[in-house]
């Protein structure tokens, strides 16, 4: 039961629809942007120049992410990083909430970048827009536990403020904040594994499906500790938990980002078969494909 956010939402009773929701809201997204965006915007030869950026975009946003994070904990009165989880810091009644409704915003915008990124890099298919579909929703979940749906008090601090979640008395946007989050947690934990299937057979990431295979089964135990262990209380260790559950998110995207760095860093033969920036028309490559 989802304790933090009076709902009182029981995740061992739910369907397993509830928890699929966020990959079906993926792929839709995510085809639709390609199809009605991406496409349009961006011709196959100026696509592959933008996956080196929008990687290095991605990296920039989650270090200051961390910085601002870690700079708003050190001006949050009573705050400490081992109780309270980070999304106190953006509470209506925190010392200053713009810096985590920034912070979140950032990050998500990072989620959003390393997606684009890996969808350009990926062929035309579900498998290769899945896990980017996945973390661009991971993305839009952080933007919104910012300023759209902030929490109303800082709830691990407060105690008072805990019995008001509880009872159902506050906003609901505090109450849409941890449904959101959770949501999102969801769907990065899935895309490790869309990723590993994505990564099969795909040479230029050499065994980077095995990783990613590995660091999924992990990433379970640690949102498993996360929503069903962390004691969510005042005075207890969730903030703890929450930060090496964030660690592990942060980690998994980076490793995305630096990956596409390295894949991306030598020539512009490290194209995935049937990528969207494969066949370039004009190429010599182009030629011989539509020749068959």
């Amino acid at each position: 039961m989802l304790a933090r956010n009076g709902w009182r939402f029981n995740f061992e009773a739910a369907p397993r629809a509830v928890c699929l929701a966020p990959v079906l809201a993926a792929l839709r997204t995510n085809l639709l942007f390609n199809e009605l965006v991406m496409e349009p915007l961006y011709p196959q030869r100026s696509r592959t120049d933008l996956i080196r950026p929008l990687a290095i975009g991605s990296i920039a946003g989650q270090l200051t992410w961390v910085v601002i994070v870690v700079g708003a904990g050190l001006l949050e009165p009573g705050y400490s990083e081992v109780r309270d989880a980070v999304s106190v810091l953006g509470a209506r009644d925190a010392a200053h909430p713009w810096l985590f409704d920034a912070a979140v915003a950032i990050w998500g915008i990072s989620l959003i970048l390393a997606a684009l990124a890996l969808a350009l890099d990926a062929k035309r298919s579900w498998r290769g827009w899945l896990g980017p579909g996945l973390i661009a929703f991971t993305g839009l979940a952080q933007i919104l536990d910012g300023f759209p749906f902030p929490a109303d008090c800082r709830w691990t601090i407060d105690a008072s403020c805990r019995a008001r979640e509880m009872a159902g008395e506050l906003s609901w946007q505090h109450y849409a904040h941890g449904i959101t989050y959770f949501f999102g947690a969801v769907a990065l934990m899935f895309s490790v594994f869309a990723m590993a299937w994505r990564f099969h057979d795909d040479e230029r990431w050499r065994r980077f499906d095995l990783f990613a295979l590995v660091g999924g089964l992990l990433g379970l135990l640690i949102v498993g500790g996360l929503f069903f262990l962390g004691a969510n209380e005042p005075g207890g260790h969730y903030g703890l938990i929450q930060r090496f559950a964030l660690a592990a998110g942060g980690f998994w995207i980076l490793a995305l980002t630096v990956g596409l760095l390295v894949v991306r860093g030598g020539t512009a033969s490290a194209e995935a078969p049937g990528s969207v920036s494969a066949a370039r028309p004009g190429s010599p490559d182009a030629g011989s494909q539509a020749g068959g």
